[in-house]
Order: C-alpha cells, then sequence, then structure tokens
C-alpha cells in the first residue's frame, strides 16, 4: 500500500499488513503505531467538531430561534384544556372583526366569559352566513363597483392571502372547522399552498405541488375576506357558549388603580359601563388604546411608540363570476381549480413596480389584481388588463396559457359581470407596545391594533394568529386566579420578535421605490441590506430547489426568518459573488 497522508504526518504500512490483518489486528496495529494514532487521533477531532456544529446549529434553530421567533411551538397548545381550571374572570374585546373574534375564542378557553363589544349591528344580527345578493354601484368612470359592509376594510371581496399558520391556528381553535366549511360550501377551498411565484415574470416551482395530499404539507384556504369572516364567527358562535356579542361601541376605558376596570359602550339608545378584568383592543387600524383610551384615564402613551410610513401605492382587483361552460375552457394547465393561478411580482432593480396577480376562491370566483407603486394607471375591463401585463418587464416569460385566459375571459366578460375594487394603500405603523412604560397589567392589543401591514404582502391575518397564538402561550403560564399578573409586558414582550421580522421585511422591501415616503428618520436606503439578500436568495432559488425551499418557507411563516441566513445559504451567496458559479 503506497504513503497515506493525515494531519500533515506520513507513515507507511508494511507491504503485507493490507493482506494477512483482520480488523482486531488493524485495531491494535493503530493503537501502538505513534503516526497512525496521531491521524487517527486528528481524524476524530474534525468528526467532533463538524458532530458539535450541528449539534450547536440545531439547539440554536430549534430550541431557541423557533420558539422565539415562530408560534410554531405555540401553536399545538391551542384549545387544550388549561391545568387549574378557568380563571373566574370576565374578558371584555373592543372590536368584533377577525382579531377579536379570534382573540374571543382563546380567551374562552381560559376565563369563564368573555364579552365582544362590535360596532355593525348586522355582524352581529346576520353575520354568520354569507349573503345571497351584494351591494353594486356605478363609479363616475362607468365600471361596476360593489359596496362592502365593513366600511374601514380594503376590499372586503376579494381573496385573502392565508399562509399555513392560519390553518394551524383555526384548525386546533375549532375542532368542527370542517363541517363548518362544508355548511358554506368551501371544503374544495382547503388545499396545500401553493405561491405560483413569478418574480420578473419568471416561475419558480414550489415545493409542494401535489394537491391530493393533505396530510403534512402546508394547508391554506382560498377565501375571500367575508368568507374568512363569515366562518370564524360561525366557528365561534358554536364552539364557545361563554362568549357573548353586544352591539355599540367602545368609547373609553375604566381605570382601576393600575389596570383597567372595563370600557364604556356607546349603544344607539344610551351610554354604559361594562367591568372586566382583562381589556383587549381589537379595535384595527382606529387603534383606540393608543389613540386616545389610555391617556384618558391617566397611563400615558409615548407617541413616539408609533412608527411609521407611506408607501404611496395603489392597486386594483377585477372579481368575475365564472359559469360553469367558461370553466370547462380553462386553457391552465391541470384545468379549473381553486388557489393561486399566478403571481407576479416586481423587481425593482429592474425598474418595475407593478404586479400582476390571478386567483380563483369560492362560489366560482376569480380575482384579477392590478397594481402597485408608482401610481399606475388602474385596469377595469379585459382590454385594460391585457394593455397592462403587455406593458410589464418580464412579460415575455409568461406561459402561452395566459393570453388563451384573457381571450377566453374577453370573450366571455359580459357574462361573467365583474366587478372592481381599489385600494389606495397609505400610511402603514406599527406600535411599539413592548417599549411602554406603566401599560395597565390587563391591557392587550391585536392585529391592526398594534401592526398595520401593507395589504398587498397578504400578511394581516396571519400576523392575527401569531398575536392570538401568543397570547394563548402567555395565558397558559399564569394562574388562574384573579388578581391578574402583568399580561400585558408578558404578552409584548413575547409578540414583538415575533412580528419585527414582517414590519422589516415588509418595510425593506417598500422602500425599493422611489415614491415611498420612509419612516422619520430614515431614507429609502434603510435596510437595503435586507432587500437585495432576500433578491438574491430568490436568484440562488432558481438554480438549488432546497433555498428556493427555505425562501418560500420563510414568506409563508413556517420557518424562522434567521434561515436565510444559514450557513448553506451564506456559502452559496459568497461562491456566487466571489466565483460567479
Amino acid at each position: 500500500m503506497g504513503p497515506s497522508v493525515a494531519d500533515g504526518v506520513r507513515f507507511q504500512l508494511p507491504p503485507t499488513i493490507a493482506v494477512n490483518m483482520d480488523t482486531d489486528e488493524w485495531v491494535e496495529y493503530i493503537l501502538n503505531d505513534p503516526h497512525a494514532s496521531k491521524a487517527l487521533k486528528a481524524l476524530g477531532v474534525a468528526v467532533s467538531a463538524v458532530a458539535l456544529y450541528k449539534l450547536a446549529g440545531y439547539i440554536l434553530r430549534e430550541l431557541m430561534l423557533v420558539p422565539k421567533l415562530t408560534i410554531l411551538r405555540d401553536v399545538e397548545d391551542l384549545h387544550k384544556l388549561r391545568k387549574g381550571g378557568k380563571i373566574p374572570g370576565r374578558v371584555i374585546i373592543c372590536g368584533g372583526s377577525v382579531g377579536g373574534m379570534l382573540a374571543a375564542a382563546v380567551c374562552a378557553d381560559h376565563f369563564d366569559s368573555v364579552l365582544i363589544v362590535e360596532s355593525e349591528a348586522w355582524a352581529n344580527e346576520h353575520g354568520s352566513e354569507i349573503p345571497e345578493k351584494r351591494e353594486y354601484r356605478t363609479t363616475s368612470d362607468g365600471y361596476q363597483a360593489i359596496v362592502p359592509p365593513r366600511t374601514r376594510i380594503m376590499q372586503y371581496y376579494v381573496a385573502n392571502f392565508l399562509q399555513p399558520p392560519v390553518h394551524m391556528a383555526l384548525s386546533r381553535l375549532f375542532p368542527n372547522l370542517p363541517v363548518h366549511l362544508e355548511h358554506f360550501g368551501l371544503g374544495p377551498t382547503l388545499a396545500v399552498m401553493r405561491l405560483k411565484f413569478r418574480y420578473g415574470g419568471i416561475y419558480t416551482e414550489d415545493p409542494y405541488t401535489d394537491m391530493n395530499v393533505k396530510e403534512g404539507v402546508p394547508l391554506t384556504f382560498n377565501i375571500s375576506r367575508e368568507a374568512t369572516e363569515t366562518l370564524i364567527r360561525r366557528s365561534l358562535k358554536h364552539s364557545r357558549p361563554n362568549v357573548t356579542f353586544e352591539t355599540g361601541t367602545v368609547t373609553g376605558f375604566i381605570r382601576d388603580g393600575d389596570c383597567l376596570g372595563g370600557v364604556t359602550v356607546r349603544t344607539e339608545t344610551t351610554e354604559t359601563e361594562e367591568r372586566g378584568d382583562l381589556v383587549i383592543d381589537a379595535t384595527g387600524p382606529t387603534q383606540l388604546g393608543f389613540s386616545k383610551a389610555l391617556n384618558a384615564v391617566g397611563f400615558p402613551v409615548s407617541p413616539d411608540l408609533r412608527v411609521e410610513y407611506n408607501p404611496e401605492m395603489k392597486y386594483t382587483t377585477g372579481v368575475w363570476t365564472l359559469p360553469e361552460h367558461v370553466r370547462a375552457k380553462w386553457p391552465v394547465p391541470g384545468g379549473y381549480e381553486i388557489g393561486v393561478i399566478l403571481a407576479m411580482t416586481p423587481d425593482a432593480v429592474a425598474g418595475e413596480s407593478r404586479a400582476f396577480y390571478l386567483v380563483t376562491m369560492e362560489r366560482n370566483q376569480m380575482l384579477i389584481t392590478t397594481g402597485g407603486w408608482n401610481g399606475p394607471r388602474a385596469a377595469h375591463s379585459m382590454a385594460e388588463v391585457r394593455a397592462y401585463v403587455q406593458s410589464l418587464d418580464g412579460q415575455e416569460h409568461l406561459p402561452d396559457w395566459t393570453w388563451a385566459l384573457f381571450d377566453l375571459l374577453e370573450e366571455h366578460e359580459e357574462e361573467c359581470t365583474p366587478f372592481y375594487a381599489d385600494a389606495k394603500v397609505g400610511l402603514l405603523n406599527w406600535i411599539r407596545w413592548q417599549m411602554a412604560k406603566d401599560l395597565p397589567k390587563n391591557f392587550v392589543a391585536i392585529g391592526d391594533a398594534i401592526m398595520k401591514l401593507n395589504p398587498v404582502y397578504g400578511q394581516g391575518i396571519t400576523k392575527t394568529c401569531i398575536d392570538i397564538t401568543t397570547l394563548d402561550a402567555v395565558l397558559r403560564r399564569i394562574p388562574s386566579k384573579l388578581p391578574l399578573p402583568n399580561v400585558s409586558k408578558l404578552f409584548f414582550d413575547r409578540e414583538a420578535p415575533r412580528v419585527e421580522g414582517l414590519w422589516d421585511g415588509t418595510r425593506a422591501n417598500d422602500y425599493g421605490w422611489p415614491n415611498t415616503i420612509p419612516t422619520e428618520g430614515e431614507d429609502l436606503n434603510h435596510n437595503a441590506f435586507m432587500r437585495t439578500w432576500g433578491r438574491d436568495v430568490i436568484f440562488l432559488g432558481r438554480e438549488d430547489p432546497n433555498i428556493h425551499a427555505i425562501w418560500w418557507s420563510v414568506n409563508m411563516m413556517v420557518a424562522p426568518g434567521t434561515d436565510l441566513f444559514s450557513p448553506k445559504i451564506v456559502v452559496k451567496m459568497m461562491r456566487k459573488k466571489w466565483l460567479g458559479w
């Protein structure tokens, strides 16, 4: 046998050894030969170093980063029986939209009773069924629009983009969810999460593509905001008998020492007081606690807690109802199915600021979304949609079936009766409650009352599920007695690191376009590294499906954002930049 080298040490084996020695003799020889022993020790050190590196990485990610930055651990406990019995108290929830109802479902598992104060009477009276009729209007420009019941919610009839944590949370909070899905005919809307991502028009395949598999894969609901809210309300009313609803508007808080003692409610006929042991602000963009209610009862809230910026963007969604004979002619490969058909997002570096999305959802509806940053012209007809897409940078990469679908829709446009919902995105903000001093010990905010994100990214309801899952985890760790400990601090300290990445990531992306008005004290170069790194990871993912799967998992919120800076990605990124391969 020729010379061997290990750790810089060269040694020569006698020529007869390799033939005549059995395993035991090999071991004895190596242990007695000083050169072989040194080489073996060096190999052992190397193997141990690799094992320790992998173990340290596992501990860091699985035992520290995942529990701190995601709800993937806490979500498993939703709706489990509380140890020690329920807290003998009452929760007052200000606002009965999605955030308020999900907070009520959590609190009903921990407290004797929960009261939701909802300002819109229709929601309490008949908001558990999807209405058959809608109210339309014709705009001054001649296209058809719709009048939503939720006046403060943009695009109420447009599809929600519900990342997998939404299904994780709802399926645990409401074990009978499949029954309610079937009640509304929404069963087919539950499907594998697919993004159909086209960055600059170039397609990158999703990690999960088999639509027939619904176990052990990330799932979503392909439904509208209208259907989402109605589904949650029905599920709540059928599962939590200790939740009651009151129609009215919360006008202020009541102080009780270093806590809140309840709220004041204005109804159509009078103003009353509702007493409670925990008060939750789920008033959405109104942000009642921050805007006036806490200051009014002697809990000073610094205006510096709220940071904001304005992306100055707008978009339009056309909602089409597709008759059966139109669906039968569907030119998209695989035929007509519910979910994302195409998601074309703009590449700011290439100078494009406009997006284009095709989505199908419940009730045989299809959505066509156009718009973006830098004031694009709205598309309110199929001809205008075609012209818009033809002008996009990267449209040359779109598949041929895109244009065939346009031909089909234009042919049947009149009978599909599309209506259009225009949205203008203004100020977005984050109230950093975790930095507040001397908050009431029993005050919590949920959803947009903490953070208002750019709706074009479709993260609002997912962020709310992060909030309510975090609240559940906090309540599970406190005694089943009154008075409550400092729930406010426990909640906001635990919630902030889980949503900070959403704020930083979407803000960094919005800063990629020159018309965005940045946060005071920042310019558009702030967090540019994050935007550039994300773009580079997307490009790497086109060549490496494993890297694309990591990027996909982070964006779908089933992995911590730190995964984008894993050694595997960093090494490939550096190699690509320095060596070009």
